[in-house]
């Protein structure tokens, strides 16, 4: 679908934390990868690993290690406090439970206080656990001007050289802009994938960036996303010179505690594959036991080349 157009090297508003624009046309339309949604693409790309940092922290905030710490801060704080009801008055479990909290009314509330502050101080840490591990792939893909991602320099995409060359780019560098999708609403970039071919396999490929904003998570964006991935793979694939009949997968890095998009994945049809424990982070993934799960969906295409 065709947008509006947009004043050369004018870089649209990349602004996440702006409500998208109410006043503007309620018009949706899909674009690559141009000068003009440069820095909307990389904004775009560090708001999903931040997304991912909040449900790494769900996770571990919710994790048996950590809900048994708080249960062992309080077993050993309130047990010498408790006074515990005589056998004359315990005619049942749920009458010894009574008892008990009338004899320890203040107690109770003691222990409420004390699960608040535990709470508390466990997920400042969990944060700064997740933060330093998500801080970094982003600085990564931010020193790389994106590159990381998109496979080209954001930066040079959308200086004045690269826009009076953009004619004169060649078709792999053209195809490296149009391996990236972004979904517009209301003239802001709500959504996008990029995905590139895969170096060391033939006819992989891979799914570098996928999310949208939060508000439209819930949309069925990134099934039309997962589908347009797999056109463009299969574009991609049959337009290659070599012959080849292994069958063309498409698969994607993801999160073990990424429930949510595990649930979306399924549904086009991709599976598990493999996983492996992070190593970057030895906490993460040694005492957490979080995972880099690997998934895929496959199937046959046509190259060009075949009669």
């Amino acid at each position: 679908m065709g947008g509006p157009k947009i004043k050369k090297n004018v870089q649209v508003d990349a602004s996440l934390d702006k409500p998208i624009d109410k006043d503007a046309p309620p018009t949706i339309f899909t674009t690559a990868l141009t000068p003009e949604y440069a820095t909307a693409a990389l904004n775009l790309s560090v708001d999903f690993l931040k997304q991912q940092q909040g449900e790494c922290n769900k996770y571990l905030i919710s994790h048996p290690v950590v809900l048994s710490s708080i249960v062992l801060i309080l077993t050993i704080y309130m047990t010498p406090k408790f006074t515990y009801p005589s056998n004359e008055d315990i005619s049942s479990v749920s009458s010894f439970l009574y008892h008990l909290f009338l004899l320890n009314k203040r107690n109770v509330f003691s222990a409420l206080i004390i699960t608040l502050i535990c709470t508390s101080f466990l997920f400042t840490g969990l944060s700064r656990i997740s933060d330093s591990f998500f801080k970094s792939k982003i600085d990564r893909i931010l020193q790389s001007n994106g590159e990381l991602v998109f496979n080209t320099d954001l930066k040079a995409l959308q200086s004045d050289t690269q826009e009076k060359n953009r004619k004169k780019k060649n078709t792999s560098e053209k195809d490296t802009l149009e391996n990236t999708h972004i979904v517009v609403y209301r003239n802001t970039p709500i959504s996008l994938i990029s995905i590139s071919k895969n170096l060391s396999l033939d006819n992989v490929i891979n799914i570098n960036s996928i999310g949208a904003r939060k508000v439209y998570l819930k949309s069925g964006i990134l099934e039309d996303l997962l589908d347009w991935s797999m056109i463009r793979s299969r574009t991609l694939c049959s337009a290659s010179k070599k012959k080849s009949d292994t069958p063309l997968k498409v698969i994607v890095e993801v999160y073990s505690f990424d429930d949510k998009l595990k649930k979306t994945l399924k549904k086009r049809g991709f599976s598990f594959i493999s996983s492996t424990k992070i190593v970057e982070n030895r906490l993460l993934g040694g005492l957490f036991g979080v995972k880099k799960e690997l998934w895929g969906v496959q199937f046959h295409f046509a190259s060009k080349d075949k009669n």
